[in-house]
């Protein structure tokens, strides 16, 4: 057995209907939790698994990034094709690649890109992967309002109290895009990081613009002065992690895509 652990960075894909979210608990099921049971099934001695960022209950991963570190001589292939045999189902390793022994998945994030899927009309099959509101959205409006949310903003109004009790409320949003395709309303929201249920929250204000309930201005108005907007929260089954960002030329390049694609619909 080589002295030093060996550090791997991974790209998982999961659905979080059955997981409390990203982060371990001891009185729950975990994205997390279920990884650190089957690696050390899998590897010898200790492993130890961190995530680029927690995700609410329920929220699916696209190609959530984390890494693993371990005993092992098993390569990125085997790694994967182990893993998955002993992951749940609902939970699957998509990548793994060498990293170095210096790398964290969380502390060397530079972006983080979250996707939502808003339906238009009642969906049997897309049911758990979308938000279906029966009202009219004007999606331009919708837009409008996203794109106050640009640049870096005191987002105390979109979390609950305790969640900035020891993190700073201010976070730098590269990118807020709502789009419209077919019967789906698409909203991506790109950033620094994101405070527990900040997308969420963003996601359940700027539907409620899309319904002509509130104004772009008073969206604006909540960045400026903190108000609860609990009651605004979307369900957590139409929240995609979609992917991390450790490249700043990558992240970039994907700051400038214009295109956003459904997940499952």
């Amino acid at each position: 057995m080589n002295e030093h652990p060996k550090r791997f960075k991974l790209a998982l894909e999961f659905d979080g209907g059955r997981y409390s979210g990203w982060q371990k608990q001891d009185d729950a099921r975990s994205i997390q939790g279920s990884l650190l049971k089957a690696a050390a099934e899998l590897f010898e001695g200790e492993v130890d698994v961190q995530g680029s960022g927690r995700t609410d209950t329920g929220v699916h991963g696209l190609r959530f990034a984390a890494h693993l570190e371990a005993h092992t001589e098993h390569s990125p292939k085997e790694i994967v094709a182990r893993l998955n045999e002993l992951l749940p189902k609902d939970i699957a390793i998509v990548e793994c690649k060498r990293a170095g022994a210096r790398f964290h998945a969380r502390h060397n994030c530079i972006g983080r890109s979250y996707l939502y899927q808003i339906a238009k009309r009642k969906s049997a099959l897309g049911r758990d992967y979308v938000w279906q509101i029966p009202e009219p959205l004007h999606a331009g409006f919708m837009q409008e309002a996203a794109a106050t949310l640009v640049g870096m903003h005191d987002f105390t109004s979109f979390t609950d109290r305790q969640a900035i009790k020891k993190k700073s409320p201010l976070v730098m949003i590269n990118k807020a895009q709502v789009a419209e395709t077919g019967d789906l309303i698409l909203v991506r929201i790109v950033g620094s990081h994101f405070l527990w249920k900040m997308v969420r929250r963003i996601v359940g204000v700027l539907a409620e613009v899309g319904k002509g309930q509130l104004t772009v201005a008073e969206v604006r108005h909540f960045l400026e002065v903190p108000v609860v907007l609990k009651k605004y929260t979307a369900p957590s089954q139409g929240l995609f992690f979609e992917r991390a960002f450790y490249d700043q030329e990558e992240l970039d390049g994907f700051l400038t895509e214009d295109g956003v694609h459904p997940i499952f619909f």
